[in-house]
């Protein structure tokens, strides 16, 4: 298996020397998984992509600070990519940014939440039991976001859901699977993260979100999930 992991942020100076990025973090959430695909990392945010489609088996949206449904040009392109991707039939996976892109790229509808932010660990339910999923036991997962996939995009089945983010999982078929949460953080680094944030949270919300990281984060069990997704279609 070749997974093309398309990059779409440049991580802070104070966090790039320890993490450098979240192509390397989604390396080293899927071997600590034990999954042993090739993964090489395409920084698409400066125009960095594969050159050939058919070289790769899967492709992989990351997180990204921006705004998925911008008109911005490397996202616009980001989301032609992914429609082309759909059309031939390629495997994708999506993540935060990359999960809202894909469902605003295939018709659903991205934007910024009215309830606002989500960080620390949140626990969602399974909204349904595909065969890729090892059980119907809620999900926790490290969340960091602002913006929701309002809409789902046609034919999408609803995964992961919870009162906050009601569309926080999705697929399609065999061809789609996208996560709002992020798998690939740990709580370190989502610790760091959120003093780049924390200004922007009152003071309640703030302490909710410092007592969530005492809860399990799942990310190795999403990446088990992502593995037989895509080793193991179901048609």
């Amino acid at each position: 298996m070749k997974l093309a992991i398309l990059e779409t942020d440049v991580l802070r100076p104070a966090l790039r020397s320890e993490y450098q990025g979240y192509g390397r973090m989604f390396q080293n959430l899927f071997h600590s998984a034990e999954v042993t695909w090739e993964m090489p990392v395409f920084s698409v945010i400066k125009g960095d992509y594969p050159e050939h489609l058919e070289d790769y088996d899967a492709f992989l949206v990351t997180g990204s600070q921006h705004d998925a449904f911008a008109d911005t040009d490397w996202i616009v392109r980001l989301r032609d990519y992914v429609v082309t991707l759909f059309q031939v039939g390629k495997p994708i996976l999506g993540i935060c940014f990359g999960h809202q892109l894909v469902a605003h790229a295939l018709g659903g509808q991205a934007g910024r939440a009215s309830v606002g932010w989500g960080m620390g660990i949140m626990e969602y339910q399974c909204a349904a039991e595909p065969t890729f999923i090892d059980s119907a036991q809620p999900v926790s997962l490290l969340v960091s976001h602002r913006d929701q996939v309002n809409r789902l995009p046609p034919g999408a089945q609803r995964l992961l859901s919870n009162d906050f983010c009601p569309n926080a999982a999705f697929y399609i078929g065999d061809t789609v699977l996208c996560f709002q949460g992020h798998p690939e953080f740990t709580p370190d680094y989502a610790r760091l993260l959120l003093n780049f944030r924390q200004e922007e949270l009152e003071a309640d919300h703030l302490a909710d979100v410092l007592a969530s990281y005492q809860r399990e984060h799942q990310g190795e069990r999403i990446a088990r999930w992502m593995k037989a997704f895509l080793e193991n279609p179901r048609t």
